[in-house]
């Protein structure tokens, strides 16, 4: 159970944070809304949402190695996914705002990424209004369908991003963005391999 303090602090970074990333989000795309603006708007939205969905992505198994820094990223787990959240709902009013404009996006990018859209917002919801539900992933003996349901949901929002940076990466497009977003992403993955193997292995 999250103490009043905690509450607190987490709300109020959660405020901050949101704060922070519209008044990014405004200053990238003032005075004039151009395509390369809202490009540019894009990549940091994307950025200040795959950064707390990484802390997310490493909650488990950092609670299960290390004391402080797993106890604090799942004491403050709700408010990790409603900034990503947040965060990626800006992300979406600049892809509208893309579209008036005239651009577009091809079909197949909005058939990979709807599914995210909904799974952040289910998540979020259910962390904000019964965080308890989650909780249960951190006990000895977690509900099946539970553990399958979180699971599938983090590892096809990391696919996503890790794609996403990935593509980038490939391409040499803005390397200093893409590369070391994607390889954050694979040490994410790596870590939470690592846990399984261990959790997994005999004896």
């Amino acid at each position: 159970m999250r103490t009043q303090t905690q509450s607190f602090l987490g709300w109020t970074g959660v405020f901050i944070s949101t704060v922070f990333m519209l008044l990014a989000s405004g200053l990238v795309l003032y005075p004039k809304i151009t395509s390369a603006n809202i490009l540019t708007a894009l990549r940091l939205s994307s950025l200040t949402t795959a950064i707390p969905f990484l802390l997310v992505f490493v909650t488990k198994p950092l609670t299960a190695t290390t004391d402080e820094l797993g106890q604090w990223l799942k004491s403050n787990r709700s408010y990790l996914w409603l900034a990503l959240t947040i965060s990626h709902l800006i992300h979406l009013y600049q892809i509208v705002l893309y579209y008036q404009l005239g651009e577009t996006c091809s079909w197949t990018t909005w058939l990979v990424t709807a599914p995210l859209w909904i799974i952040m917002v289910l998540f979020s919801v259910t962390e904000v209004v019964k965080p308890e539900i989650f909780d249960y992933l951190y006990q000895a003996h977690v509900p099946k369908r539970l553990s399958v349901l979180y699971t599938l949901g983090l590892w096809y929002i990391w696919l996503v991003f890790t794609l996403a940076f990935g593509f980038g990466t490939a391409a040499q497009h803005i390397p200093f963005y893409n590369v070391p977003a994607f390889m954050l992403f694979i040490a994410g993955a790596i870590f939470n391999g690592i846990l399984w193997w261990r959790k997994n292995s005999p004896a």
